[in-house]
């Protein structure tokens, strides 16, 4: 009588140890975040295209959307490479000879989320 075992253990053998060894874990994909920024000044209205250039070349900046909100721009970031307020000083440095100040707002768009409340909720 034969014996087969040895060859399917081997075949078995090097599929058990090769599901075993780990792999390395899939990189976790950068965070975003949206930075509502309000615009005062005289100069601001006038100048989108030059604040504009000024955001595109600020490495970790993925978008930028003017006219979704009066006198606000809303900058997209890539939290690690850029930060609200180096945005805000490469902005302001930039707008100060425009007559224009950029100033990060906290609101409903950047504000943290509240922590539900126990007590029962009465609508009148």
């Amino acid at each position: 009588m034969q014996r087969h075992w040895p060859h399917r253990a081997v075949p078995a053998a090097l599929l058990i140890a090769s599901l075993s060894i780990s792999l390395p874990a899939a990189a976790t994909p950068p965070t975003k975040e949206r930075l509502p920024l309000t615009l005062t000044g005289p100069g601001c209205d006038s100048k989108e295209t030059q604040m504009t250039t000024v955001l595109q070349a600020i490495p970790g900046v993925t978008g930028i959307y003017f006219n979704r909100v009066p006198n606000h721009v809303l900058v997209d970031i890539t939290t690690g490479t850029t930060n609200a307020a180096d945005v805000i000083k490469h902005v302001n440095a930039a707008a100060a000879s425009w007559q224009c100040k950029v100033e990060f707002i906290e609101g409903c768009i950047s504000a943290s989320m509240p922590t539900a409340s126990a007590a029962p909720h009465h609508s009148e």
